[in-house]
């Protein structure tokens, strides 16, 4: 799907995309994250392992729709049409990990919905399950903490960068690594933000700029480009097990493979950065608050 503030190519035809992938997978990337909601990427996917000898460890996810309506009946239908549906574009009898788009769901239904989840496990059809967070609203982490938290759910994406400090100010990062979850780092470059110019920003963007001309400060003082400086402090960061990023071509991808050579921003930049981004405006951080036409 066309996707990201910087993107420049749109949606990548099946060839291109094939490409990209031949480049990850050479590149030594062993594990692709997608989603049902991701226009046709699950699509894509299946029908390039199909035709491959090699494999890789996918990630999708399950969108579940819940309100004061939603019955138990209702929520078993819906993981099992998702699931099914998944399985049917991945092509695959077995889909290797699959988290909750919205963990919402956890809050309202709790350890129902887990054991829901649990069935789908034991018929083989999910291997590992796990949640995708989108944001760090102190109030409804707290109503899906108590059934997240289940050992049950071992993989946990979160969006993080350096721009992002909720996590921490609130305590939700060291909840969740204490928790000993798989934490998957997402929007490491904010949406692709950090790859525009702070005269590119636009609409409700320019309060961006002020921010993002910091970011380019630091990353000159530290003898960095911008993308290193924000994979680097991903990187680096203890508790964060893999990072997820995305790619228009397949020279995007070999950059982002090649930065993990990138060396640890030093304890004084760190110490800056962790000062410097503490309130940044939540119009900023947001990207469902951008309205960037």
């Amino acid at each position: 799907m066309p996707y990201g503030i910087a993107n420049q190519q749109g949606q990548p035809d099946q060839r291109v995309a094939g490409h990209i992938l031949d480049a990850a997978l050479e590149g030594g990337i062993t594990c692709l994250d997608t989603a049902s909601a991701y226009g046709s990427s699950e699509q894509v996917l299946g029908t390039y392992f199909k035709q491959q000898t090699r494999s890789a460890h996918i990630i999708t996810k399950l969108h579940l729709t819940v309100d004061h309506d939603t019955t138990l009946a209702n929520l078993e239908e819906q993981i099992e049409a998702s699931i099914s549906r998944s399985m049917e574009r991945l092509q695959t009898s077995c889909i290797p990990a699959v988290l909750l788009h919205r963990p919402n769901v956890l809050g309202i239904f709790g350890e129902k919905v887990t054991e829901l989840l649990r069935k789908q496990v034991k018929r083989g059809n999910i291997g590992t399950m796990g949640a995708s967070l989108l944001s760090y609203e102190t109030q409804e982490f707290a109503a899906n903490w108590k059934e997240l938290q289940d050992d049950f759910y071992e993989i946990v994406q979160l969006p993080i960068n350096i721009m992002d400090r909720r996590m921490f100010a609130n305590g939700t990062f060291d909840k969740l690594r204490n928790a000993n979850k798989k934490l998957f780092a997402r929007s490491i470059y904010l949406q692709g933000l950090f790859f525009l110019q702070p005269t590119e920003l636009r609409g409700n963007l320019e309060a961006a700029k002020p921010w993002l001309t910091l970011l380019h400060a630091y990353a000159e003082q530290e003898g960095m480009s911008v993308p290193e400086l924000a994979f680097s402090y991903i990187h680096h960061l203890p508790g964060i097990s893999s990072i997820v990023f995305g790619a228009e071509t397949p020279e995007q991808v070999k950059e982002n493979i090649a930065l993990l050579g990138t060396p640890a921003i030093s304890d004084e930049t760190l110490q800056e950065l962790a000062t410097a981004f503490a309130k940044v405006p939540e119009q900023v951080i947001t990207p469902a608050m951008w309205e960037v036409k």
